[in-house]
């Protein structure tokens, strides 16, 4: 005989749940910017609130990245580590004509064992392509290079990110990282996130230097029946971190093909053929990302993936090597 639930445990249910959701909504904003209708931006968190000790669903709906397996160590270390920073509610911006490209392919590729290897205009760096189930997490850890002692006179453009999409037959990118361009003669850093087509966010009370640490984490979410681009960006040196989400555009359509953490020559106002400021090199760390339904980090090499070298013409502008499982370097090689 099926027991039913006794009607006063269930309304007990069902009153807690409302709850959690009404108290999760006094800790989010909704922020509508020109070109980018359909933000929620995540304040501070309740008092006693202990990300660590939080089911899945509190961390969605108090906006923080997803549990990683807690029997992989180094992963699980490096979650709570982000989550435990401060955090601020974001002042959002958005950079008109600022955009972050999907792969600008050029030129033939080659695959040797699991790794194709490939030319792009505006990226470099390492994709991890294809399989099932999608992907609907990556995760990044880098220190802000250094674009201050650029020998060129001439404006440049560069941002590190981690994304999902863009890398393969989709019109999608959801992404974060951080630019560093060199303008008018001195240099200028910022934080960022996006869901292409739509343009670059910048935030602006999360503030970037040469030789801060960086976690950035992008994912795919369905919230309120509705897809969205999930972003937390902290940095280690001023203690603060930001959480945010981004409905997905109109017309497109998430995918989920590829992962990946680049370099890039930015693309402002219609071209990322600009210049490439010399970053001489940029470390990144915690190269990981995850499939649906599953909390368990992928190295960025792992499985089939993508290394890409950023040119112009027949001219190499920046590279990435790997460190080791889950790290990498770029190296500057070019203006243009």
């Amino acid at each position: 005989m099926t027991k039913s639930i006794p009607h006063s445990l269930a309304m007990a249910a069902v009153l807690a749940i409302g709850c959690l959701a009404a108290d999760a909504q006094q800790y989010s904003t909704a922020v509508a910017l020109p070109g980018v209708p359909n933000i929620t931006t995540y304040n501070s968190v309740p008092e006693g609130f202990d990300p660590a000790a939080a089911s899945d669903t509190e961390l969605q709906q108090f906006g923080f990245p997803k549990r990683p397996d807690i029997s992989d160590t180094k992963a699980y270390g490096r979650w709570l580590q982000a989550v435990s920073v401060t955090r601020i509610t974001p002042e959002l911006v958005v950079n008109t004509g600022r955009y972050h490209r999907p792969n600008q392919r050029v030129g033939q590729s080659t695959v040797v064992e699991n790794t194709t290897h490939s030319s792009s205009g505006n990226w470099s760096g390492w994709s991890l392509i294809g399989g099932s189930p999608v992907f609907d997490e990556v995760v990044g850890l880098w220190v802000v290079p250094n674009v201050g002692s650029s020998t060129s006179t001439t404006n440049g453009f560069m941002s590190e990110w981690v994304g999902i999409d863009g890398n393969c037959k989709c019109n999608d990118l959801i992404q974060d990282g951080t630019e560093q361009q060199f303008t008018g003669g001195k240099a200028t850093y910022y934080a960022w996130i996006e869901f292409i087509p739509e343009a670059e966010v910048i935030v602006k009370n999360l503030t970037v230097a040469p030789g801060d640490v960086i976690y950035a984490y992008s994912a795919v979410a369905v919230q309120s029946g509705k897809i969205v681009g999930v972003y937390y960006l902290a940095n280690y040196n001023t203690k603060k971190a930001v959480s945010a989400t981004i409905a997905i555009p109109p017309k497109t359509t998430f995918s989920g093909l590829s992962a990946e953490w680049i370099v890039e020559r930015t693309e402002v106002n219609g071209s990322f053929t600009n210049p490439l400021p010399n970053y001489a090199y940029a470390y990144m760390d915690d190269a990981w990302a995850y499939r649906s339904g599953s909390s368990h980090a992928i190295d960025y090499t792992a499985e089939a993936n993508e290394n890409i070298v950023m040119v112009q013409g027949t001219t190499q502008l920046s590279k990435s090597f790997e460190q080791d499982a889950d790290s990498m370097w770029f190296q500057w090689l070019a203006y243009f």
